[in-house]
């Protein structure tokens, strides 16, 4: 006998189960990612900042999106991958201090789990193309061991850019190019922009749609050295300085590549439910024809020339397009924002330094994010440096080359802007840090180009964030620098970067 009321749970159990099914039907399926990563790309070396360079698609794209103006990274190559890739700030995963040399016997630690590990837990394809400069002394260190299905692209952090090999400075020098783990010599002689866009399309092309897709595509573009096909440089006939003339054809031989992703997502169909990201790494570099003014410094310093991103991101999805953010926006927020989007929210539990962006980029809501720490370094002086709503502090060294530097080749066309920007233009000086001052206070409101040091003025704002600092450098892991190990040189094996040696 059926007990009292058991067939009314039943009938009530029916239509709960029907409408779970339809809301699950409803659910639109997670987005296709697309996150590009250029090196070295300065502040005024891209279209939206700087209407002499020719690259149409990336200009297009930023316009038709979302340009992100107050976008953070890291100083220098590898510490914004390691950022990019976990969430968290390099500081408090030993890679505050310096770039990964290629006979260095470490990487980025494995403690950590990376972002496309994540997305392919989601059901994500996962393939990286291009640099990785994340360690591979170890098979551990490498892009397939680390969450990756397929890998084309170089292990260290430059190289030439049709023979694809490198030079250290004994003399030893080798190949760097990979598919997978299998050295992929087929590629010699040409471009690499070009391959890899050719790359990214067969993977885009081939790709099956009832699963998501991440694309991490990693451009070696713009970073030195200085080399690109003559018809690039041939388009900026009135650029003088033969670095800068170089330089920006090697933008616009970036801007191919990309355009060649957009119409590969165009032709399969998945560039409707698809959200481009695209950033640089660190500042452009002044002594290899990048340029980051009117803001202050170069690579590898803590100004906003090091450090402020040219970035965007392109989507269909963002709720509002064609229109500039200046939301506070750090590297290590894309690793939440993307898993948001994948449908696998991060959790306090996950202990990242980065906060899910997606409303303060589709939406342009207020961004969660009010601080964010530039770098803390006390491997051999300190150098740290820290934003609070508009108010930044330098505290220790800066890094080198600390001026404003001018577009190289093009200062004849300087005489046409408003004359009050003038004597700014025109200040060549290097401003070197002498170590007489070891802290600097600037409100990036009023002051974005960091002219103005308030710190005598402000001694109890100066006192706060110092203060934000330590609490920070509590969290600090000894900087992973160990010496260089001769095992690692491409000349024991067979003039070839290898693995399996550390």
């Amino acid at each position: 006998m059926r007990a009292p009321g058991r067939g009314r749970s039943r009938a009530w159990l029916a239509p709960l189960l029907m409408a779970l099914l339809s809301a699950a039907r409803a659910a639109p399926p997670p987005p296709h990612l697309v996150l590009i990563v250029a090196d070295d790309l300065g502040y005024n070396d891209v279209p939206w900042h700087n209407t002499l360079l020719r690259a149409p698609a990336l200009a297009r794209l930023a316009a038709g999106g979302a340009v992100l103006e107050q976008a953070y990274v890291q100083p220098i190559c590898t510490p914004s991958r390691s950022a990019l890739l976990t969430g968290r700030y390099p500081f408090r995963l030993g890679r505050q201090h310096d770039v990964l040399w290629p006979e260095e016997p470490t990487g980025l630690t494995l403690q950590a789990e990376l972002l496309p590990r994540r997305l392919r837990a989601a059901g994500y394809r996962t393939h990286a193309i291009g640099k990785w400069h994340l360690g591979f002394c170890r098979r551990e260190f490498t892009p397939t061991a680390r969450g990756f299905q397929s890998f084309l692209g170089f292990w260290t952090g430059s190289q030439d850019y049709y023979a694809h090999t490198r030079r250290l400075e004994d003399g030893s020098f080798g190949l760097d190019f990979r598919q997978n783990l299998s050295v992929a010599r087929q590629y010699r002689g040409r471009y690499s922009a070009e391959v890899f866009a050719e790359e990214a399309e067969r993977i885009i092309l081939a790709h099956q749609s009832e699963k998501p897709l991440f694309l991490y595509l990693a451009f070696q573009s713009v970073h030195a050295p200085l080399q690109v096909p003559k018809r690039y440089r041939d388009l900026y006939p009135g650029v003088h300085d033969r670095d800068r003339r170089t330089f920006c054809g090697m933008v616009s031989a970036l801007d191919d590549a990309v355009a060649r992703v957009e119409r590969a997502l165009r032709r399969s169909g998945l560039y409707n439910n698809t959200v481009i990201v695209f950033t640089t790494d660190n500042g452009g570099q002044v002594l290899a024809g990048g340029n980051n003014y009117p803001l202050r410094g170069n690579k590898v310093t803590l100004w906003e020339g090091g450090t402020r991103a040219a970035s965007f991101v392109h989507s269909p999805l963002l709720k509002k397009r064609g229109y500039v953010n200046r939301g506070l926006i750090h590297v290590t927020d894309w690793f939440p924002t993307l898993l948001r989007l994948a449908g696998r929210p991060t959790v306090p539990a996950d202990d990242l330094d980065g906060f899910d962006q997606w409303d303060t980029i589709s939406r342009d809501r207020p961004s969660p994010r009010d601080e964010l720490v530039y770098n803390i370094d006390v491997e051999k002086r300190l150098s740290s440096a820290i934003r609070v709503g508009n108010m930044k502090l330098i505290w220790g060294h800066p890094g080198s080359k600390n001026g404003w530097y001018p577009e190289p080749g093009v200062i004849e066309l300087w005489p046409l802007v408003p004359t009050e920007l003038a004597p700014t233009r025109y200040q060549l000086a290097d401003h070197r840090w002498t170590g007489d001052n070891t802290t600097w206070l600037f409100d990036l409101a009023a002051d974005p180009t960091e002219h103005m040091d308030l710190s005598a003025e402000r001694p109890a704002t100066v006192a706060e964030l110092k203060h934000r600092l330590l609490r920070h450098r509590s969290q600090l892991v000894p900087a992973d620098c160990p010496p260089n190990d001769p095992l690692g040189s491409p000349d024991n094996f067979g003039h070839v970067y290898a693995t399996g040696w550390c």
